[in-house]
């Protein structure tokens, strides 16, 4: 960006723009004292002359002489010629349609006269861009060809290359990105839309053929930036037969495989740009061309995987991705022409890649590379289990459609015909390819899963953890496909069948450690894939068996492994036997409890181990107890396990969570008698704990960051006397009522007297959560739970914990259960009057968002908004802290939940005449809050995405165009001019909101509000010095 983008000063008033004549006399001046440091004043002046009447004109006449020899001349023309590519942005705006053509040659007129030997990059690249917009503009666009006797570089009679190549490169930039031309109109956009497809057979041909000729100086540039250019063009066309369906969609193909050697030279030397090219092909999901797709795709991908090196390897996981979405399953199946082994070898060497290059061994490897390698087998996986269905509309992926009644958008695929494909599940089933590649799946995964060659390496250990967590979705996602067959079993078991013998068939012989690494990995591969696919294995003699069954038989031979391999040898074991059916489960739960991991643990491997088998016992508990019966040993065992002392070192931050799951497996056991579980904690636990928990908030003031863990293990363990399905509203007797009130002096003192931990927001987080469960399963706890929430929240200053809290509690079904009036009482006594207490603290509520955000997403319960419909003074504050919070939130959650509280406060019409002092606070409150708003939405990148911040502005706008015309006109034209928003773009979405009714679906009227939110962004970051 050149140093002439400039500070952005309010409009100018039509009565103070100078008119041609005294521009052109001034202009070279400013733009000297500007250049000499003079940004102020002459930086305001040449900010008003771009938006005066009269500037295109004088830009046009101070570059009509051509390039000129001095510095200040050359100043002149870079600025006029940014300023005309600044005004093409909205050629037809600036121009009658009679002048348009002959503006346009202008332009070319100019282009032509800076090109020469002389002229500048700086300013032909200028005019290049200036013309391509008044192209685009008319729908007139075509490909700068040589001229016929001329095909030199120089050019000849022609432009020179260089300069060909930007103009065949800016057509796709301009049109269906973040840079796209403001085309409001359809016609126009289908007319700019339909030149690039009339166009594309000869600006191909001249992109690929037209810089052969570089010298070997440039020659690796010049590559480079053909196949980039080339993608672009891709991805504009596949965006352009949307518009234009009745357009040859293989026509475009077909160029490139006339073109296909050219192709093929440039992938061999340049494959890393050339995986862009071939991404955009992958996604060119329309019927009627899967033969000339096939017919492009088989040569390149050959050629490009042939050309990758390690380094580009990595760099084929977004290709492999796209991939394993469309063509590469189709091609497993049989449905597409491609090869689909060659895909899977490249697929596989990218998770070797991972393995060998920033493996897991390595003190500074990165497991960024082994997840991203296998999300491409997860993709893979759900498409042949889904299919195909086009490229997802982004519309349709906004949970605040349903909530802002937004009627969805017509699918993409309806819009234009997709190449939807589906494999039925007797031809997925069938296909003896796909056992072939989980074979070769497991046996790269499993390299990919051995833990460090020493078990205490803690960062190692860290790592592994994070691509189990990828390797787990992976395994679920072809776990849905795994048949009976005999191909199946042999992918599927056989690495945990060989594991076994070896394991069972050394005898005394003590195996090597590596034996033991092999068999960790293979006991959790295999109870991940089983935890997603209930099936069995074949045994000896014929038997089928639960694959779980296997840890009974591998019992002695973990517990004879080395000391340090023992606990993640347990851990693993168990993963795998929390799979097994109910039958098998007292003799699976008997096993594991008698194989605790953290019981001769090293304090590194604590954090790998305790969760995983903590999740085990919960998962086998829970199945022990769907008989109803009573197992009071498996309860106290399992309560020594969850409160046994441990040293600080072997504590992480999933201890609390493990001891929880603990305490929930205890609650299993017990089966229905709530009972004995209740009056068992009550007797020597409970007591424990609150002793415990009481000595901590006698040191925690003295402490900078007190941890909190009796208190966290108090409320767990409350928890975990919780029925499992909700009591009735009036039902006292129940066990866990009275001993949630004997203890209910503890919540309330670790919610409003015992101080938090800034880093943890403990006892806060417990004890809130604790709550929530409480009164969803209590409902006689529910008025109680949010007075509570509701005090702490009013005397803190960032009751984040608090506020979400309470959003939960008041969307639980217990609420429903309350009489209105009552209802009503208790929200006005409690939660509105800790509203009214948070917004005294504005100041320190604007400076914390995750703060702000909870508090407006609490709002936007629908019973708190009719309260607020019927108090129009706390509604007048709450609008107060959004036109402060708003214009200066760079967090995405918290302008999203602003603004979907504003627009859900303005209501409907209808709510507004009823409510008349509501309407009369929001008729004085509008200029404000436009303001805000468009402060926001010139400001924040977050808000041109198509995301819920832009929902939410779109919904305050329309809101109050429905509900107050007369008020939101001036309101917003004053709201943009104060967020010196540029006057056309201020016009246009003036014009787009008024004009909502214009457009049959909202989802296409968003989808143009975004370009016209880039655009005014893009604006102001011009007229921004940086």
């Amino acid at each position: 960006m050149s140093w002439f983008v400039l500070m952005s000063p309010p409009a100018m008033t039509p009565s103070l723009a100078p008119k041609a004549a005294s521009l052109a006399a001034e202009l070279q001046r400013r733009v000297i004292c500007f250049a000499a440091g003079d940004e102020l004043y002459a930086g305001e002046w040449l900010t008003n002359f771009q938006r005066a009447e009269g500037a295109w004109d004088v830009c046009v006449e101070a570059l009509r002489p051509g390039p000129q020899p001095t510095c200040d001349a050359e100043l002149l023309q870079e600025f006029c010629a940014q300023t005309l590519a600044r005004l093409a942005r909205a050629f037809a705006g600036h121009h009658p349609a009679s002048a348009q053509r002959p503006q346009r040659d202008s332009l070319r007129a100019l282009l032509t006269l800076h090109v020469g030997p002389s002229g500048r990059p700086e300013v032909w690249r200028q005019l290049a861009l200036a013309l391509t917009c008044a192209d685009l503009w008319l729908g007139t666009w075509a490909p700068p060809l040589p001229a016929p006797a001329a095909a030199s570089l120089e050019g000849g009679g022609s432009l020179p290359w260089e300069v060909r190549r930007e103009l065949l490169a800016l057509p796709a930039e301009l049109l269906f990105c973040d840079r796209a031309l403001p085309l409001d109109d359809l016609r126009l956009r289908q007319a700019a839309a339909g030149a690039l497809l009339d166009a594309c057979g000869a600006a191909f041909t001249e992109l690929l053929l037209g810089g052969s000729g570089a010298d070997a100086a440039k020659v690796s540039k010049e590559r480079q930036s053909v196949l980039r250019t080339l993608a672009e063009w891709l991805r504009a066309l596949r965006k352009a037969l949307r518009l234009l369906p009745t357009h040859d969609p293989a026509m475009p193909l077909r160029v490139l495989v006339v073109q296909g050697d050219r192709l093929l030279e440039l992938t061999r030397a340049n494959p890393a740009d050339a995986s862009e090219v071939l991404q955009q092909l992958v996604r060119w999901h329309l019927k009627g061309c899967e033969k000339d797709l096939a017919m492009v795709l088989r040569p390149l991908l050959e050629c490009l995987f042939n050309a990758s090196s390690g380094e580009v390897c990595q760099s084929l996981l977004p290709l492999l991705t796209d991939l394993a979405g469309g063509c590469w399953p189709q091609a497993v199946l049989g449905d597409f022409d491609l090869d689909w082994h060659s895909i899977a070898v490249q697929a596989l060497a990218a998770i070797r890649m991972a393995v060998e290059g920033a493996g897991l061994e390595e003190t500074d490897g990165d497991a960024n590379d082994a997840e991203a390698a296998l999300a491409v087998w997860q993709t893979f996986a759900v498409t042949v289990r889904e299919g195909t269905h086009g490229e997802p509309d982004l519309l349709e992926q906004l949970p605040g459609l349903a909530i802002s009644k937004v009627e969805r958008p017509e699918k993409r695929s309806r819009m234009f015909e997709e190449d939807e494909w589906h494999a039925s599940p007797e031809r997925i089933a069938n296909c003896e390819a796909l056992p072939q590649l989980f074979g070769l799946l497991a046996s790269e995964m499993l390299e990919l899963l051995h833990v460090p060659p020493d078990p205490a390496d803690a960062e190692g250990l860290l790592a592994l953890r994070d691509v189990r967590a990828a390797a787990q979705s992976t395994l679920s996602a072809w776990a849905v496909l795994v048949g009976r067959s005999a191909l199946w079993q042999q992918a599927t078991w056989s690495p945990l069948q060989q594991v076994g013998a070896r394991l069972t068939g050394s005898g005394a012989e003590p195996l090597p450690e590596e034996a033991y690494r092999e068999a960790e990995a293979v006991l959790w591969f295999s109870g991940t894939l089983a935890e997603s696919w209930p099936g069995a294995m074949d045994g000896p003699g014929g038997a089928v068996l639960p694959p779980a069954s296997a840890v009974l038989e591998l019992g002695a031979a973990l517990d004879a492994a080395p000391e340090q391999w023992r606990p993640l040898l347990w851990a693993a074991a168990s993963s795998l036997a929390r799979t097994g059916p109910a039958e098998y489960c007292q003799r699976l739960l008997e096993w594991t409890l008698q194989r605790p991991p953290t019981s001769s643990c090293y304090p590194e491997l604590v954090q790998l181990v305790e969760l995983p088998y903590a999740e085990s016992i919960e998962r086998l508990c829970r199945h022990l107890s769907t008989a109803g019966e009573v197992h009071v040993a498996v309860g106290e065992r399992l309560a020594a396990l969850a409160f046994e002392a441990r040293p600080a070192a072997a504590l992480h931050e999933d201890s609390v969570k493990a001891q929880s799951l603990m305490l929930l497996a205890m609650r299993h056991s017990m089966g229905s008698d709530a009972t004995l579980l209740c009056q068992g904690l009550a007797q020597k636990v409970i007591p424990a704990l609150c002793q415990a928990a009481e000595a901590e908030a006698q040191t925690a003031r003295a402490e900078r960051d007190p941890p909190w863990r009796a208190a966290q293990a108090l409320f767990g363990t409350l928890s975990a006397t919780l029925p499992a399905v909700a009591i009735a509203p009036n039902d006292r007797d129940h066990p866990a009522v009275g001993l949630w009130r004997d203890r209910w002096p503890y919540v309330e003192a670790a919610l409003l007297r015992w101080p938090p931990s800034d880093a943890s927001d403990q006892p806060h987080a417990a004890a809130a959560a604790a709550l929530v469960a409480a009164a969803q399963m209590l409902p006689v706890f529910f008025p109680e739970s949010v007075q509570v929430l509701a005090r702490s929240a009013a005397q803190h200053e960032l009751p984040q914990v608090q506020l979400e809290a309470l959003r939960k509690v008041l969307a639980s079904a217990s609420c429903r259960t309350m009489d209105a009036a009552g209802l009503t009482e208790l929200l006005n006594d409690n939660v509105l009057t800790a509203v009214e207490a948070l917004l005294s603290r504005e100041d320190a509520l604007v400076a914390n968002p995750p703060t702000v955000s909870a508090l407006f997403r609490l709002l936007c319960d629908e019973k708190l908004r009719s309260l607020l419909l019927a108090r129009p003074a706390l509604g007048e504050r709450c609008l107060v802290l959004v036109t402060r919070a708003l214009p200066e939130c760079t967090s995405a959650d918290a302008a999203a939940s602003i603004l979907h509280f504003t627009a859900e406060l303005v209501g409907s019409q209808d709510e507004l005449s009823a409510e008349a002092a509501h309407r009369q606070m929001l008729v004085a409150a509008i200029p404000e809050l436009c303001a805000a708003v468009c402060r926001a939405l010139a400001s924040h990148e977050h808000l041109a995405e198509l995301d819920e911040g832009l929902l939410g502005a779109a919904e305050f706008l329309l809101r109050c165009s429905d509900a107050l015309p007369a008020e939101l006109q001036p309101a917003l034209a004053a709201g943009l001019r104060g967020a010196q928003v540029a006057e056309w773009s201020s016009e246009r979405l003036q014009r787009h909101v008024a004009g909502r009714a214009d457009w049959p679906r909202k989802g296409e009227w968003l989808d143009q509000l975004q370009q016209i939110v880039c655009e005014c962004q893009r604006e102001r970051r011009r007229a921004t010095l940086l």
